[in-house]
């Protein structure tokens, strides 16, 4: 599969010709643009269907927790899988809160790509996520923040395991408001992770909100955000690099963090005579409207000529290939494929007419899929197109239905 798809990509893949990711002339810092970790969105399909929009942005896995990566070591394709001659730059975001642990899945991150002949971008420690399953019952995440001694100690073990091979870098929350979350709190959390190794850090604008039982989306949006931090962090910390995230729903709202890197040092940020930061991380945004946020990112942050996709038929037309590549490799009547496979399309019409039935269409198909494999696996009689059509001949059907109609595929994106 994997030769395959590289072939469908040619040279412009990253890694390979001259559209592949390359570090910013003036930064310090490579990727001036990135999309954060995301639980069930990130996954190994959404990164393929996002590189037909963009080759160069830093793209990251789901999180994956370090116990999970150390009980499963025999096989860990089904947790780290990743294509890098299409996927790359990609950075491994690990959960957990042991030092040693966290050590070992660096290890076991290190030679699993080492085995497909890549490495990883950068292996991101998670110290901002505030759900209660991450945060509470799990007390790594967000908690992380309530003791930075712990945290230096985590990444001391995880650079000393990288070896110097891969960035050890830190994605955190202003603080919570368990622990605080002033100036000073997030300044002292960053300087005595500094101490360990770690040189970038992703700042999430915002308190973590520990003490009240919130879901993780109130958490992104209840505690206000404050993007001045991140710059004075930039201005205070110069030996290391800051990414801004929060609220970001537009390439034009990343530009405005990160513009102003050039050879003269009289470029600021806002009025505050603050500098820009390193890097912008988007996340929700690249999710729901993926088109609108990603697909001028190359040419807009990468110093690229063109970007990869001219209209949606053609980035469509690409991910058509991974589908059905996938359903022949994995198995068509895998119980727990269908979702993942449509998943990516769900919001690929974002703002545009029929947007929302197009993705009714697709959840349909997916729940009708995965029944019927369900009902196969259990001896019972099924249709087989349910379950052996190719999925790029579901998602065809869905456009169909929707309807969304030729003008709106073959539009150049430039146009929207």
């Amino acid at each position: 599969r994997s030769e395959m798809l590289a072939a469908r990509d040619g040279d412009d893949a990253p890694g390979g010709g001259s559209s592949s990711a390359r570090p910013s002339k003036q930064s310090p810092y490579a990727y001036p643009l990135a999309v954060a970790p995301m639980m069930e969105v990130t996954d190994r399909s959404w990164r393929y269907f996002a590189r037909g929009l963009t080759r160069s942005t830093l793209l990251y896995t789901e999180m994956q927790v370090d116990t999970k990566l150390l009980h499963n070591a025999a096989n860990l394709e089904p947790f780290l899988g990743a294509d890098f001659t299409v996927e790359a730059p990609l950075a491994l975001q690990l959960g957990g809160s042991e030092p040693e642990l966290l050590a070992d899945a660096t290890s076991l991150a290190l030679r699993y790509a080492a085995e497909q002949q890549s490495e990883w971008a950068e292996i991101n420690l998670n110290c901002g996520c505030p759900s209660p399953t991450v945060a509470g019952k799990n007390c790594f995440g967000a908690k992380l923040m309530l003791e930075p001694e712990r945290v230096r100690r985590i990444v001391a073990a995880m650079v000393r395991r990288s070896c110097g091979r891969v960035p050890i870098t830190v994605k955190h929350r202003l603080g919570t408001d368990v622990g605080g979350s002033d100036y000073r709190t997030t300044l002292n959390f960053v300087r005595t992770v500094q101490a360990a190794g770690c040189r970038h850090f992703v700042v999430h604008a915002r308190e973590a909100i520990l003490g009240r039982k919130l879901s993780p989306d109130q958490n992104r949006q209840i505690p206000p955000l404050k993007v001045d931090v991140p710059h004075r962090l930039a201005l205070d910390v110069p030996e290391c690099t800051f990414s801004v995230n929060g609220g970001l729903k537009s390439l034009s709202a990343c530009q405005e963090h990160v513009l102003g890197w050039s050879e003269e040092e009289d470029q600021h940020w806002g009025d505050n005579n603050l500098p820009p930061v390193h890097s912008a991380m988007v996340g929700r945004a690249a999710w729901y409207a993926p088109f609108d946020v990603l697909s001028e990112a190359d040419t807009r942050f990468y110093g690229a000529s063109t970007n990869p996709a001219r209209d949606r038929r053609g980035v469509l037309e690409r991910y058509y290939d991974y589908v059905d590549a996938t359903a022949d490799s994995e198995g068509a009547s895998s119980d727990d494929q269908a979702l993942p496979l449509f998943r990516p399309l769900y919001y690929a019409f974002t703002g545009l007419r029929n947007s929302k039935r197009f993705r009714i269409c697709l959840v349909e198909a997916a729940r009708a899929r995965t029944l019927a494999s369900q009902r196969r696996r259990r001896g019972l009689v099924v249709a087989a197109d349910l379950i052996d059509r190719p999925p790029s001949e579901v998602i065809r059907d869905a456009l169909d239905a929707a309807p969304i109609d030729a003008g709106t595929l073959d539009r150049p994106l430039s146009s929207d």
